[in-house]
C-alpha cells in the first residue's frame, strides 16, 4: 500500500495539465540548458544494449533521448502524472509508458538491465523506490539517480538564493509554474537525498556505488550495480 507522504504531495502540487505543454522549454530555461548535459552523463554510465525502465519520465526527455542514441533495445517510461505522459506519447518515440508510481513498481522481478531517474530523488521514500529498484534490475544491471543538490560553496549559495528571487518574481507572470518557482528552493536546500541515497544502496546490497557532482556541486548523479 503506497503511502501518501510530503514529497507525493509535492509532485502533485508541482505537475499538472496546466504545466505539462511547457515543462520541456522551462526545464531547458531554468537549467540554463544544462539538463541535457546532465541527461547525456546518464547515458554514457549505462552504454550498453538492454532494456531500460525511466522512472519519473516526465514528457519523456530522457527517454527520448535513449531511443535516439539507439542505446536500448526497449525502454519504458514510468511516471505519476497522466498529462505528462500524453505529453511524452505525443513525441512518437519508440517507448512505452506507464502510469504510476516508483514506489510501487507494476513490473515483474528482474526484468530490466537500467533502472534510471531524473528530478525524482527529492520526492520520494528513497529506501523503499531502492528496494524496488533491486527488485526489477536483472543482475549485474545499473540504478542511474540524477538530481538538484545544493552547493556546498557559499558563493554559489547566494548565487542559487537569488536565481530563485528571480524566478518566484517570474512565477507571477508564468503561472503554471508559480508554486515550483517559489516552493523548489526550499526542497532542494533541505534535499538529503545524495547521503540517503548512498546509504540505501549500500544497505541493499548493491555495488561500486558512485557519486559524482555537476554544475559546481549543483547537481549530482548517483550510479550502483546489482550484483
Amino acid at each position: 500500500m503506497l503511502e501518501i507522504h510530503q514529497g507525493y504531495g509535492n509532485v502533485r502540487k508541482f505537475f499538472s495539465s496546466e504545466n505539462a505543454s511547457s515543462y520541456d522549454s522551462i526545464v531547458h530555461f531554468t537549467t540554463f540548458g544544462r539538463d541535457s548535459s546532465w541527461k547525456k552523463q546518464i547515458i554514457n554510465i549505462i552504454s550498453n544494449q538492454g532494456s531500460a525502465l525511466d522512472l519519473a519520465c516526465g514528457t519523456g526527455i530522457l527517454s527520448s533521448m535513449l531511443t535516439n542514441n539507439a542505446v536500448m533495445m526497449k525502454v519504458i517510461g514510468l511516471d505519476l502524472i497522466f498529462d505528462y505522459l500524453q505529453i511524452a506519447k505525443k513525441k512518437g518515440k519508440n517507448f512505452l509508458l506507464t502510469n504510476g508510481t516508483a514506489e510501487i513498481l507494476p513490473y515483474k522481478c528482474e526484468c530490466f538491465d537500467f533502472v534510471i531517474s531524473s528530478y525524482l530523488a527529492k520526492y520520494v521514500d528513497i529506501k523503499r523506490v531502492v528496494d524496488e529498484c533491486w527488485r526489477v534490475l536483472n543482475h549485474y544491471g545499473t540504478i542511474v539517480f540524477h538530481d538538484f543538490t545544493y552547493p556546498k560553496n557559499i558563493l554559489l549559495q547566494n548565487f542559487l538564493r537569488a536565481y530563485f528571487v528571480i524566478l518566484k518574481m517570474m512565477g507571477y507572470l508564468v503561472k503554471s509554474w508559480r508554486v515550483v518557482f517559489h516552493e523548489l528552493y526550499q526542497l532542494v536546500r533541505t534535499s538529503s537525498w545524495v547521503a540517503q541515497m548512498t546509504e540505501s544502496l549500500e544497505e541493499r546490497g548493491f555495488k561500486n556505488v558512485s557519486c559524482k557532482f555537476y554544475t559546481f556541486g549543483m547537481a549530482a548523479i548517483i550510479s550502483a550495480i546489482k550484483p
